[in-house]
């Protein structure tokens, strides 16, 4: 049971975790700071100017700030589990549902003395400020498409999977900034350079290399990092057109195509996506 909306929960980097709702010992109040982000912005003012001119926008890490009470019983072992799991050396996750934000601890719990209804807080930093949504939608841009569901009518003719002739794929980002992704390429039988290019914008990403029969390369795009890793040569990240600014699905339509410079029609590709969205409201 839990009094608010939505389900918060806390997980360091050791996969110890400890959910806040009423059944599981701990009734919080509303988390402070889940809902806004701060943005810093740098002004400017000319001669005789009225007002000002916005020069930056910079939007800040989000502190978090959980409070709430123990309750039911064992409340000895809930205190020990707050300092156990919410630890000064370690990351975590704080959820929302099935939105997250990588976090780590500022303040670690502090714990009123006494033996029941004891009121506790603890303070959390999400350097990067957007909740991300834990599972990862994914599609196939090129190649086999899979279709199997169940449950499903055996008695009915059944597609299994199709074959996606080169096109353009509207992937859509249905959070609220853009996002980073991962794309697998596979060639089936030996192809060369790889793309992937954006309708909309006319951004492409660009791997300049001859891929052999059954090579896998993932093109992992993170906040922090851009990694390319070949099945057959390992890191190959600079195999990566300097040229390449495709590193974002936008908000809304994506309209991707995956072509080739050689062996197009033995090319597959699958892309990887979290939504991400600027707060949590109750």
């Amino acid at each position: 049971m839990s009094f608010l909306s939505k389900t918060f929960r806390y997980v360091n980097e050791l996969g110890d975790s400890l959910t806040f709702t009423y059944d599981k010992g701990y009734l919080i109040n509303k988390p402070d700071g889940i809902d806004t982000v701060s943005v810093t912005m740098t002004e400017a003012q000319g001669i005789n100017q009225v007002g000002s001119t916005i020069q930056s926008a910079n939007v800040q890490s989000r502190p978090v700030n959980v409070s709430g009470r123990l309750v039911g019983d064992n409340q000895a072992l809930r205190k020990e589990r707050l300092l156990s799991v919410i630890r000064p050396d370690l990351k975590g996750k704080f959820y929302a549902d099935d939105y997250y934000l990588e976090v780590r601890p500022t303040e670690t719990p502090v714990i009123e003395p006494r033996a029941q209804l004891a009121a506790f807080s603890f303070s959390l930093l999400a350097p990067y400020p957007y909740w991300r949504r834990d599972e990862k939608a994914a599609m196939a841009l090129r190649g086999l498409q899979y279709m199997f569901k169940l449950p499903c009518n055996f008695s009915k003719p059944y597609r299994f999977a199709q074959y996606m002739e080169s096109a353009f794929i509207n992937v859509q980002n249905r959070g609220q900034v853009p996002i980073p992704f991962r794309v697998t390429f596979h060639a089936v039988q030996p192809c060369k350079n790889p793309k992937i290019i954006n309708a909309n914008t006319g951004q492409y990403l660009l791997l300049n290399k001859e891929m052999t029969g059954g090579e896998r390369i993932v093109v992992d795009i993170t906040h922090g990092r851009t990694t390319v890793t070949s099945s057959v040569d390992g890191d190959i990240r600079g195999a990566l057109s300097l040229q390449s600014r495709l590193n974002r699905l936008a908000v809304g339509d994506n309209v991707l195509k995956t072509v080739a410079d050689e062996g197009e029609i033995h090319l597959e590709a699958t892309i990887e996506y979290a939504t991400e969205i600027v707060g949590v409201a109750l």
